[in-house]
Protein backbone atom coordinates (compact mmCIF):
# COMPACT_ATOMS: atom_id res chain seq x y z
CA UNK A 1 0.00 0.00 0.00
CA UNK A 2 1.20 3.54 -0.94
CA UNK A 3 1.05 5.90 2.21
CA UNK A 4 1.23 9.50 1.29
CA UNK A 5 2.74 11.91 3.56
CA UNK A 6 1.15 14.72 5.30
CA UNK A 7 2.80 16.93 3.04
CA UNK A 8 1.50 15.43 0.16
CA UNK A 9 -1.93 15.11 1.88
CA UNK A 10 -2.09 18.99 2.70
CA UNK A 11 -1.14 19.93 -0.73
CA UNK A 12 -3.72 17.62 -2.13
CA UNK A 13 -6.05 19.30 0.20
CA UNK A 14 -5.03 22.81 -0.90
CA UNK A 15 -5.67 22.19 -4.42
CA UNK A 16 -8.81 20.87 -4.17
CA UNK A 17 -10.13 24.08 -2.13
CA UNK A 18 -8.51 26.43 -5.20
CA UNK A 19 -9.96 24.30 -7.55
CA UNK A 20 -13.41 24.94 -5.76
CA UNK A 21 -12.55 28.36 -5.40
CA UNK A 22 -12.04 28.91 -8.58
CA UNK A 23 -14.92 27.31 -10.49
CA UNK A 24 -17.32 29.16 -7.90
CA UNK A 25 -16.58 32.39 -9.08
CA UNK A 26 -17.31 31.46 -12.78
CA UNK A 27 -21.10 32.63 -14.06
CA UNK A 28 -20.93 30.76 -17.29
CA UNK A 29 -24.14 28.89 -17.95
CA UNK A 30 -23.29 25.62 -19.04
CA UNK A 31 -25.31 22.81 -21.17
CA UNK A 32 -25.49 20.34 -18.33
CA UNK A 33 -27.89 17.07 -19.59
CA UNK A 34 -27.95 18.03 -23.18
CA UNK A 35 -27.90 14.73 -24.67
CA UNK A 36 -24.31 13.78 -27.16
CA UNK A 37 -26.41 10.12 -28.13
CA UNK A 38 -25.19 9.34 -31.29
CA UNK A 39 -22.24 11.86 -31.13
CA UNK A 40 -18.64 9.69 -32.33
CA UNK A 41 -15.82 11.71 -32.34
CA UNK A 42 -12.01 11.47 -31.88
CA UNK A 43 -10.51 13.69 -29.64
CA UNK A 44 -6.45 14.88 -29.73
CA UNK A 45 -4.06 16.78 -27.79
CA UNK A 46 -0.43 17.72 -27.63
CA UNK A 47 2.35 15.54 -25.55
CA UNK A 48 2.16 17.32 -22.50
CA UNK A 49 -0.07 17.39 -19.52
CA UNK A 50 -2.08 20.91 -19.76
CA UNK A 51 -2.86 19.62 -23.90
CA UNK A 52 -3.67 16.20 -22.40
CA UNK A 53 -5.95 17.22 -19.12
CA UNK A 54 -8.19 19.38 -20.94
CA UNK A 55 -8.52 17.05 -23.95
CA UNK A 56 -9.40 14.55 -21.49
CA UNK A 57 -12.14 17.08 -20.22
CA UNK A 58 -13.67 17.24 -23.53
CA UNK A 59 -13.34 13.29 -23.48
CA UNK A 60 -15.40 12.78 -19.93
CA UNK A 61 -18.14 15.91 -20.98
CA UNK A 62 -18.81 13.83 -24.25
CA UNK A 63 -19.38 10.50 -22.59
CA UNK A 64 -20.90 11.66 -19.31
CA UNK A 65 -23.63 12.70 -22.25
CA UNK A 66 -23.86 9.65 -23.42
CA UNK A 67 -21.14 10.34 -26.60
CA UNK A 68 -18.67 7.96 -27.75
CA UNK A 69 -14.86 8.81 -28.19
CA UNK A 70 -11.33 7.63 -29.76
CA UNK A 71 -8.62 8.77 -27.05
CA UNK A 72 -5.80 9.99 -29.35
CA UNK A 73 -4.18 12.42 -26.81
CA UNK A 74 -0.91 12.78 -26.26
CA UNK A 75 0.41 13.50 -30.14
CA UNK A 76 3.65 14.60 -30.00
CA UNK A 77 4.19 18.62 -31.69
CA UNK A 78 1.90 21.46 -32.01
CA UNK A 79 2.48 21.29 -35.84
CA UNK A 80 1.08 17.44 -35.90
CA UNK A 81 -1.82 17.31 -33.54
CA UNK A 82 -2.80 20.59 -35.98
CA UNK A 83 -2.07 18.40 -38.95
CA UNK A 84 -4.24 15.78 -37.75
CA UNK A 85 -6.93 18.46 -36.95
CA UNK A 86 -7.12 19.32 -40.58
CA UNK A 87 -6.84 16.41 -42.05
CA UNK A 88 -10.18 14.90 -40.06
CA UNK A 89 -7.88 12.47 -38.26
CA UNK A 90 -9.08 14.16 -35.12
CA UNK A 91 -11.66 16.06 -34.73
CA UNK A 92 -11.27 18.65 -31.61
CA UNK A 93 -8.43 19.28 -29.63
CA UNK A 94 -7.24 22.64 -27.48
CA UNK A 95 -5.13 24.94 -29.20
CA UNK A 96 -3.42 28.29 -28.24
CA UNK A 97 -4.26 31.70 -29.63
CA UNK A 98 -0.34 32.74 -30.08
CA UNK A 99 0.69 29.25 -31.29
CA UNK A 100 -1.85 29.94 -34.07
CA UNK A 101 -1.32 33.29 -34.94
CA UNK A 102 2.32 32.38 -35.15
CA UNK A 103 2.81 29.00 -36.36
CA UNK A 104 -0.05 28.36 -38.23
CA UNK A 105 -0.84 31.66 -39.71
CA UNK A 106 2.46 33.37 -40.14
CA UNK A 107 1.78 36.34 -38.64
CA UNK A 108 4.09 38.55 -36.51
CA UNK A 109 2.41 41.39 -34.93
CA UNK A 110 2.84 40.21 -30.86
CA UNK A 111 1.41 44.07 -29.84
CA UNK A 112 -2.25 42.96 -29.56
CA UNK A 113 -4.82 41.94 -26.90
CA UNK A 114 -5.87 38.87 -26.27
CA UNK A 115 -9.22 39.48 -27.35
CA UNK A 116 -7.90 40.54 -30.89
CA UNK A 117 -5.63 37.67 -30.99
CA UNK A 118 -8.60 35.40 -30.87
CA UNK A 119 -10.95 36.90 -33.26
CA UNK A 120 -8.41 37.43 -35.29
CA UNK A 121 -7.05 33.80 -35.18
CA UNK A 122 -10.55 32.53 -35.07
CA UNK A 123 -11.55 34.63 -38.47
CA UNK A 124 -8.17 33.46 -39.63
CA UNK A 125 -9.50 29.67 -39.80
CA UNK A 126 -12.18 29.93 -41.34
CA UNK A 127 -10.11 28.75 -44.69
CA UNK A 128 -8.42 26.00 -43.12
CA UNK A 129 -12.18 24.65 -41.92
CA UNK A 130 -11.39 24.95 -38.14
CA UNK A 131 -13.97 26.34 -35.63
CA UNK A 132 -12.83 27.97 -32.45
CA UNK A 133 -14.76 27.76 -30.09
CA UNK A 134 -14.92 29.97 -26.82
CA UNK A 135 -11.34 31.06 -25.29
CA UNK A 136 -10.55 30.54 -21.55
CA UNK A 137 -9.12 33.50 -19.30
CA UNK A 138 -5.97 31.90 -18.37
CA UNK A 139 -3.10 32.43 -20.74
CA UNK A 140 -0.41 30.03 -20.74
CA UNK A 141 2.46 31.54 -21.81
CA UNK A 142 6.18 30.56 -22.29
CA UNK A 143 7.90 31.62 -19.08
CA UNK A 144 11.38 31.41 -17.90
CA UNK A 145 11.83 29.82 -14.26
CA UNK A 146 14.93 30.16 -11.49
CA UNK A 147 15.25 29.19 -8.15
CA UNK A 148 14.15 31.26 -5.54
CA UNK A 149 17.27 30.57 -4.14
CA UNK A 150 19.15 31.78 -7.08
CA UNK A 151 16.55 34.83 -8.23
CA UNK A 152 17.42 35.76 -4.28
CA UNK A 153 21.51 35.34 -4.81
CA UNK A 154 21.68 37.13 -8.36
CA UNK A 155 19.12 39.99 -7.39
CA UNK A 156 16.59 38.22 -10.30
CA UNK A 157 13.44 40.01 -10.83
CA UNK A 158 12.97 40.58 -14.47
CA UNK A 159 14.17 38.89 -17.58
CA UNK A 160 16.67 41.36 -18.24
CA UNK A 161 17.95 40.43 -14.87
CA UNK A 162 18.65 37.14 -15.96
CA UNK A 163 20.39 38.14 -19.25
CA UNK A 164 22.50 40.52 -17.73
CA UNK A 165 23.02 39.04 -14.18
CA UNK A 166 23.91 35.42 -13.95
CA UNK A 167 27.26 34.14 -14.11
CA UNK A 168 28.94 33.54 -17.47
CA UNK A 169 28.22 29.97 -18.67
CA UNK A 170 25.26 29.60 -16.99
CA UNK A 171 22.78 27.04 -18.62
CA UNK A 172 19.61 27.95 -19.89
CA UNK A 173 17.20 24.66 -20.44
CA UNK A 174 14.96 24.28 -23.38
CA UNK A 175 12.49 22.07 -24.97
CA UNK A 176 13.02 21.10 -28.40
CA UNK A 177 9.95 22.70 -30.35
CA UNK A 178 10.58 26.06 -28.33
CA UNK A 179 14.06 26.22 -30.64
CA UNK A 180 12.67 26.25 -33.70
CA UNK A 181 9.48 28.14 -33.00
CA UNK A 182 9.01 31.82 -34.38
CA UNK A 183 8.05 33.40 -30.79
CA UNK A 184 10.95 30.95 -29.51
CA UNK A 185 14.52 30.85 -28.36
CA UNK A 186 16.65 32.64 -31.25
CA UNK A 187 13.87 35.56 -30.88
CA UNK A 188 13.72 35.84 -27.25
CA UNK A 189 18.00 35.98 -27.17
CA UNK A 190 17.95 38.81 -29.57
CA UNK A 191 15.48 40.78 -27.39
CA UNK A 192 17.17 40.48 -24.51
CA UNK A 193 20.39 40.97 -25.99
CA UNK A 194 21.93 37.25 -25.21
CA UNK A 195 24.76 36.36 -26.59
CA UNK A 196 25.35 32.55 -27.06
CA UNK A 197 28.91 32.41 -26.39
CA UNK A 198 28.03 33.83 -22.96
CA UNK A 199 25.59 30.82 -21.91
CA UNK A 200 24.79 27.29 -22.48
CA UNK A 201 21.88 25.93 -24.07
CA UNK A 202 20.38 22.44 -23.16
CA UNK A 203 17.90 20.67 -25.14
CA UNK A 204 15.62 18.66 -22.51
CA UNK A 205 11.95 17.26 -22.59
CA UNK A 206 8.88 19.40 -21.56
CA UNK A 207 8.60 17.63 -18.56
CA UNK A 208 11.86 17.39 -17.44
CA UNK A 209 13.02 20.99 -17.32
CA UNK A 210 11.44 21.89 -13.96
CA UNK A 211 12.91 19.32 -11.90
CA UNK A 212 16.57 20.12 -13.56
CA UNK A 213 16.05 23.34 -13.07
CA UNK A 214 15.15 22.55 -9.03
CA UNK A 215 18.20 20.41 -9.09
CA UNK A 216 20.71 23.12 -10.71
CA UNK A 217 20.94 20.79 -14.06
CA UNK A 218 19.74 24.41 -15.38
CA UNK A 219 20.00 28.12 -14.15
CA UNK A 220 16.99 29.00 -15.95
CA UNK A 221 14.69 26.74 -17.27
CA UNK A 222 11.88 27.44 -20.61
CA UNK A 223 8.42 26.73 -18.47
CA UNK A 224 5.05 27.16 -19.18
CA UNK A 225 3.38 29.56 -17.30
CA UNK A 226 0.22 27.59 -16.21
CA UNK A 227 2.59 24.91 -15.05
CA UNK A 228 1.49 23.63 -11.11
CA UNK A 229 5.23 22.26 -10.74
CA UNK A 230 6.68 26.03 -10.69
CA UNK A 231 5.18 26.45 -7.09
CA UNK A 232 5.30 23.27 -5.91
CA UNK A 233 9.51 22.84 -6.73
CA UNK A 234 10.30 26.31 -5.28
CA UNK A 235 10.76 28.14 -8.96
CA UNK A 236 9.94 31.46 -9.51
CA UNK A 237 8.90 33.57 -12.95
CA UNK A 238 10.95 37.10 -13.07
CA UNK A 239 8.64 39.50 -14.66
CA UNK A 240 8.92 39.58 -19.01
CA UNK A 241 9.59 43.72 -18.79
CA UNK A 242 10.52 43.62 -22.35
CA UNK A 243 7.32 42.60 -24.44
CA UNK A 244 7.94 39.31 -26.11
CA UNK A 245 5.68 36.35 -25.76
CA UNK A 246 1.95 36.96 -27.40
CA UNK A 247 -0.73 35.78 -24.98
CA UNK A 248 -1.57 31.86 -25.12
CA UNK A 249 -5.17 31.70 -24.48
CA UNK A 250 -6.72 28.25 -25.00
CA UNK A 251 -9.99 27.27 -26.73
CA UNK A 252 -11.32 24.34 -28.02
CA UNK A 253 -10.79 23.55 -32.02
CA UNK A 254 -13.04 21.80 -33.86
CA UNK A 255 -13.31 20.52 -37.53
CA UNK A 256 -15.85 22.51 -39.40
CA UNK A 257 -17.40 19.36 -40.59
CA UNK A 258 -17.97 18.01 -37.01
CA UNK A 259 -19.53 21.04 -35.73
CA UNK A 260 -22.16 21.46 -38.44
CA UNK A 261 -22.48 17.33 -37.75
CA UNK A 262 -23.06 17.54 -33.86
CA UNK A 263 -24.44 21.33 -33.00
CA UNK A 264 -25.72 19.90 -29.92
CA UNK A 265 -21.71 18.85 -29.39
CA UNK A 266 -20.60 22.91 -29.87
CA UNK A 267 -23.27 23.63 -27.03
CA UNK A 268 -21.82 21.12 -24.83
CA UNK A 269 -18.24 22.18 -25.39
CA UNK A 270 -18.41 25.91 -25.17
CA UNK A 271 -19.26 26.66 -21.54
CA UNK A 272 -16.18 24.74 -20.61
CA UNK A 273 -14.05 27.83 -21.27
CA UNK A 274 -15.71 29.71 -18.57
CA UNK A 275 -14.68 27.44 -16.32
CA UNK A 276 -11.15 27.87 -16.58
CA UNK A 277 -8.98 30.70 -14.78
CA UNK A 278 -5.38 30.41 -14.47
CA UNK A 279 -5.56 29.03 -11.24
CA UNK A 280 -7.99 26.66 -12.34
CA UNK A 281 -5.21 25.14 -15.01
CA UNK A 282 -2.19 25.54 -12.18
CA UNK A 283 -4.20 23.47 -10.37
CA UNK A 284 -5.17 20.99 -12.45
CA UNK A 285 -2.22 20.49 -13.59
CA UNK A 286 -0.75 20.46 -10.25
CA UNK A 287 -2.90 17.36 -9.71
CA UNK A 288 -0.91 15.29 -12.05
CA UNK A 289 2.49 16.78 -12.25
CA UNK A 290 2.58 17.16 -7.88
CA UNK A 291 0.45 14.49 -7.23
CA UNK A 292 0.15 11.78 -9.66
CA UNK A 293 -3.81 11.61 -9.97
CA UNK A 294 -4.78 9.93 -13.82
CA UNK A 295 -5.91 12.84 -16.14
CA UNK A 296 -9.43 10.92 -17.08
CA UNK A 297 -10.00 10.90 -13.07
CA UNK A 298 -8.53 14.53 -12.84
CA UNK A 299 -11.40 15.37 -15.66
CA UNK A 300 -13.89 13.31 -14.64
CA UNK A 301 -14.05 14.78 -10.68
CA UNK A 302 -13.34 18.51 -12.99
CA UNK A 303 -16.46 18.12 -14.99
CA UNK A 304 -18.80 17.91 -11.78
CA UNK A 305 -17.20 20.21 -9.78
CA UNK A 306 -18.26 22.68 -12.57
CA UNK A 307 -21.40 21.69 -12.77
CA UNK A 308 -20.98 21.05 -16.58
CA UNK A 309 -22.58 17.80 -15.77
CA UNK A 310 -25.76 16.95 -13.41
Amino acid sequence: MQVKSHKVVAIAAAIALAVVGTLATSSSANAAGTSLKGVKITVGSKDFTESIVLSKIIKQLVIANGGQVVDKTNIKGSATTREALVKGEIHAYWEYTGTAWLVYQKQTDVNISPKDMYTKVAAGDKKAKVKWLPMTSFNNTYAWAITKANATKYGIKTYSDLAKKLPAGSAWCVESEFQSRPDGWAGFKTKYGISDSNIETKVLDTGAIYQATKDGQCMVGEVFATDGRIGALGLMVPTEDLAYFPPYNAAITITDATAKKYPNLVKVLSPIAGKISNGTMQNLNARIDVLGEDADEVAKSFIRAAGLVK
